[in-house]
C-alpha cells in the first residue's frame, strides 16, 4: 500500500461518499451527520507508513455511576471487542478523558472511558468496507 498517498486515500474516501470532518497532513477524520450538523464519528484513517483505520468506542461515567473506571473499560471491551476483532481490529489504546464545563473549568461534566481499536488496511476496497462497518458500530456503550 506504499503507493497510496494521503491525497489518493482522501480522494477515494470522498468518492465513496464518506463525509470528512477534518483532514490533517496524515489523518482523515470522518464525520457523522446529525440532522444538518457534522459531528465527529470517532473514525479516522491515518496515512503514514501504510494506511491504518481506527475507531473509538466509549463508556461514560454518567451511564455507569456506581462502576469503577476499570469496570467501565471492561463494559466497553465486552460490547465492542468481539465485533472489532472479528474484522481484524485490535485494541490500541485506553484513555480516560475528563470533560469540563466550558464556562467553569473546575466543574466536571462527565468522564469518558475510551478504547481505540485499529487495523492496518491492505487496499482501498478493504478500507472502504472497514469504514462502512466502523461508521455503523455503536460508539457509546451504556449500562
Amino acid at each position: 500500500m506504499s503507493d497510496l498517498t494521503f491525497d489518493k486515500v482522501k480522494a477515494a474516501v470522498l468518492d465513496a461518499g464518506f463525509e470528512v470532518l477534518r483532514a490533517k497532513p496524515d489523518t482523515i477524520q470522518l464525520a457523522a451527520r446529525v440532522r444538518s450538523h457534522l459531528m465527529d464519528a470517532g473514525v479516522r484513517v491515518k496515512v503514514a507508513d501504510g494506511v491504518t483505520i481506527s475507531v473509538v468506542v466509549r463508556g461514560q461515567r454518567s451511564d455507569f455511576p456506581a462502576a469503577t473506571g476499570d469496570e467501565i473499560f471492561e463494559a466497553v471491551r465486552a460490547s465492542a471487542a468481539h465485533g472489532a476483532s472479528a474484522r481484524g481490529f485490535a485494541e490500541e489504546a485506553a484513555v480516560c478523558r475528563t470533560l469540563h464545563d466550558p464556562v467553569d473549568d473546575t466543574r466536571v461534566l462527565d468522564v469518558w472511558y475510551e478504547l481505540t481499536f485499529s487495523k492496518p488496511c491492505g487496499d482501498l476496497a478493504t478500507l472502504m468496507q472497514d469504514l462502512e462497518w466502523a461508521l455503523t458500530m455503536p460508539k457509546c456503550v451504556s449500562a
